[in-house]
């Protein structure tokens, strides 16, 4: 079996608590330091069992004992052989009161009653993450978006009875079943699908032929696999995607933004550039955020830990017309951390213009030319050369 030494910086990070336990990007550092398929194997299936002991709250020691017990692995370091028959003699944890729980009995167990609180909060979520799909097809498919504001007003309507403690649980879940049986929801799948194979046929190395007809489950297996792939080649790159709620931090960027306001940053751009500059904030956006729900993705150096770049689509002004539709504005938003803070990078906190641009480009390089290095995700050379051109003045 093959040996690796690989850093164990970012473990020691999670175990010592500095650094937050993210199961993507765990599972993201350990397809790029280890070659072992049985390494890898080892740690998915524990990071499922997470999954499912994180849904349930009276779980939580075990939760974080597992968290704890996976990162203290990964942060001695040492031989691969060695991580993994610790890997494999992980199968108990200790939970509430000193309780050992086996943790191959949270692996494909078959369908489960729920209590009435366990019903509402994993209705709730799933409403979440609902909402949040929609919002991202209508942007994708505005064509749709009728029918998909029907599916919204239904949403609502079950998350106002999901509030009223008064509401009998039985109604509540009668009126989810109904909702699945209508043919708005019939068409938010078949969208969700069509989204799904179109991500895997554009990302992927299957064409959209060989995508069609594909059972959804494989497409699923498919995108998450690609996804990891995707994932671990930014992370060679010193760039990680980092699972922080940045809900509060969304709103186009002053400068970096697609309608190209700012003529002294844009001017010397030409239409490819700005095309180019478009079309990465859209399939960052696809390939990374719309997969969860999210019209963002945020991603954090790895070489300067404080410096982050945003990719997102937001609103720059709302419509003056009854009936317009709200255009959807691609935009990129640097930020620094202080402290415990995220800070934009903006204009009226850099007075001189000159400054201002050079700090914008400062921080949008890096991450460009990560992107660059990725198989399957195409980066204009247009772009490119202008930013490495601007960097250089």
């Amino acid at each position: 079996m093959a040996t690796a030494k690989p850093s164990p910086t970012f473990f020691k990070s999670v175990h010592a608590g500095e650094a937050e336990f993210e199961a993507t990007r765990f599972l993201v550092e350990v397809e790029a330091q280890f070659p072992s398929e049985a390494v890898r194997e080892e740690v998915h299936w524990r990071l499922e069992v997470l999954k499912e002991l994180a849904a349930q709250p009276e779980l939580a020691e075990a939760t974080a004992g597992l968290k704890k017990k996976l990162s203290q692995i990964f942060s001695a370091g040492g031989e691969e052989h060695a991580i993994l028959e610790q890997l494999k003699a992980l199968t108990e944890i200790q939970g509430r009161d000193g309780e050992r729980l086996d943790l191959r009995r949270f692996l494909k167990r078959g369908r489960r009653t729920y209590t009435e609180e366990e019903y509402r909060v994993i209705l709730g979520k799933k409403l979440d993450n609902t909402g949040g799909h929609v919002a991202n097809l209508t942007a994708f498919y505005p064509e749709a978006e009728a029918e998909l504001n029907k599916l919204v007003k239904a949403l609502s309507a079950i998350r106002e009875r999901l509030k009223d403690p008064g509401a009998k649980v039985a109604d509540i879940k009668a009126q989810e079943d109904k909702l699945r049986e209508t043919p708005t929801f019939h068409t938010y799948e078949e969208l969700k699908t069509r989204f799904l194979q179109g991500w895997l046929s554009r990302f992927g190395t299957l064409t959209a032929e060989q995508v069609k007809g594909m059972p959804a489950e494989e497409v699923q297996r498919l995108i998450q696999e690609h996804q990891r792939h995707q994932l671990s080649q930014l992370v060679k790159q010193k760039i990680a995607l980092t699972e922080m709620d940045m809900t509060e931090q969304l709103g186009v960027h002053d400068t970096l933004e697609c309608e190209f306001r700012d003529t002294g940053f844009w001017q010397s751009a030409s239409p490819g550039v700005r095309d180019g500059f478009k079309l990465w904030i859209l399939d960052t956006v696809q390939a990374f955020g719309m997969l969860k729900g999210h019209r963002y993705a945020c991603f954090q150096s790895q070489t300067d830990k404080d410096q982050y770049l945003l990719f997102g689509l937001g609103v720059s002004a709302l419509p003056t017309t009854l009936g317009q539709p709200m255009l959807m504005v691609p935009y990129v938003k640097p930020f620094t951390r202080k402290a415990a803070y995220l800070l934009e990078i903006r204009k009226r906190d850099i007075g001189n213009a000159d400054a201002y641009y050079r700090e914008l480009v400062h921080y949008v390089i890096p991450f460009l030319f990560a992107f660059d290095q990725m198989k399957e995700f195409k980066v204009s050379k247009e772009l490119l050369t202008w930013f490495n051109n601007r960097y250089a003045q």
